[in-house]
């Protein structure tokens, strides 16, 4: 197995460190055509996303006398080992002197330029410019780091690592439940959707606590609602223990119909809308009262104008399901509302959708403009707010099918939404 071969997805960045590990491994085909190495690479993004995975293959695949450096000492010891390890990848170069998580060798939590370890490694990489000596660090904030430390002739090669998303999400998934007794039609798709822009030790640990959920049930195998309950648990810190809340709607209390009724009304819109958006939806027992939520998922096929209407609607579907089924006031909407008056201004003052005169240029704006900017958002919502009823009336039947599954189950994933709209004739609206 190829060094590379370890790392799961990313394809692009593995391309970028192949390249750098072949110019540390045949320097002198490249000192043929006038060239040298890199001097040094760092790998950045918050943690769990496999940065030292990726040094790892690079140290592995270039075969290099590589020497370590990590924080493990107070200070006056940490700048004697700096120099001490620079001193002894000089003496055996070619070599690698990698910095794990060098944004930790100042011990203060912000930007410190001039803290002594890194003053200590740029000097220690100046003086070893002739010898061959190539830096690999990683780092969790680059905004701790100096930038003179980063300038080209130095650590000039920066990778960012972000968390999986789409393809790369995919494999990273297949990879985590290969060797996992799932059920055969286990959705790798759906759970990349749910785990988006997740770290990859976020994904390996939802997919274990769902083998985990599995096993305490004496299940044979793991199932998508394993996974959902693990997500809601590591990530959305919801209780997985299921307080058997599942019941038909017909004899289900007030409170809960309501809340059944909301978490419905925002899924509707989001797959009238934008089909197969929606992750997985959800209702519980908080402790306090019942409580709920509704993940999506954006594939990127829409404009960007259109999906944020699109959220703006489907954050309105819950009151307005509210109003329609009940013909109340949904005071538990509050959170949706600020994030359509919200959205809604970003959409007028910044990206101008009712108008150039409108676009926000400081904090200095008239309060004529001001003023006229708020009216135009709070007639824009009312507006967003009408399109979401007209989208639930014309699609009651998937409304209706919808909110009597979650709430016997509680708990549907994007299969089992996908299911009941395709049972449903779904009404397309125009935004």
């Amino acid at each position: 197995m190829n060094a590379f071969d370890k790392i799961i997805g990313y394809s692009s960045i593995k391309r970028e460190l192949m390249q750098i590990s072949d110019t540390l491994k045949n320097r002198s085909a490249y000192e043929k055509l006038g060239v040298t190495a890199p001097r040094g690479l760092l790998l950045y993004g918050e943690p769990g996303v496999g940065k030292s995975l990726m040094a790892s293959a690079v140290i592995e695949d270039s075969g290099l006398n590589t020497f370590t450096l990590r924080k493990d000492q107070p200070n006056g010891d940490f700048i004697k080992e700096i120099k001490a390890v620079f001193k002894k990848a000089a003496e055996n170069a070619p070599a690698i002197v990698y910095l794990d998580d060098m944004d930790k060798f100042a011990n203060e939590d912000e930007q410190h330029p001039d803290a002594e370890g890194y003053v200590t490694v740029q000097s220690c990489i100046d003086e070893a410019k002739d010898r061959a000596v190539f830096v690999l660090a990683t780092a969790n904030r680059l905004r701790c780091l100096p930038g003179s430390l980063l300038r080209a002739g130095r650590i000039g090669r920066k990778i960012k690592v972000n968390p999986p998303s789409g393809r790369d999400a995919e494999e990273i998934v297949a990879h985590y439940i290969k060797n996992k007794k799932f059920v055969g039609d286990v959705d790798v798709k759906a759970i990349a959707h749910l785990m988006d822009k997740r770290s990859c030790a976020d994904l390996e640990m939802v997919i274990n606590e769902a083998g985990l959920y599995a096993g305490y049930e004496k299940a044979d195998r793991i199932t998508m609602d394993h996974l959902i309950a693990a997500y809601m648990h590591t990530v959305m810190n919801v209780s997985a223990i299921c307080s058997n809340l599942g019941t038909d709607l017909s004899v289900a209390d007030e409170n809960y119909r309501q809340v059944v009724y909301h978490e419905a009304g925002h899924a509707v819109i989001s797959e009238v809308l934008c089909p197969d958006s929606v992750t997985f939806i959800n209702v519980h027992n908080n402790g306090s009262g019942f409580g709920g939520s509704t993940d999506y998922f954006n594939d990127n096929s829409t404009t960007y104008l259109y999906w944020e209407k699109s959220r703006i609607i489907g954050a309105l579907g819950g009151i307005a399901a509210i109003e329609q089924k009940f013909g109340a006031l949904d005071v538990g909407g509050g959170c949706d509302l600020d994030i359509a008056f919200r959205n809604t201004k970003y959409l007028v003052t910044n990206d101008c959708v009712c108008g150039f005169h409108l676009h926000a240029g400081d904090c200095n704006d008239s309060d004529r403009l001001q003023s006229e900017q708020e009216q135009i958002v709070s007639c824009e919502v009312e507006r967003y707010y009408r399109k979401a009823k007209e989208i639930l009336s014309l699609n009651s039947e998937f409304l209706e099918k919808l909110a009597a599954a979650l709430a016997k189950k509680t708990l549907l994933s994007a299969t089992d939404v996908k299911k009941i709209r395709e049972q449903c004739k779904i009404v397309s609206v125009a935004i």
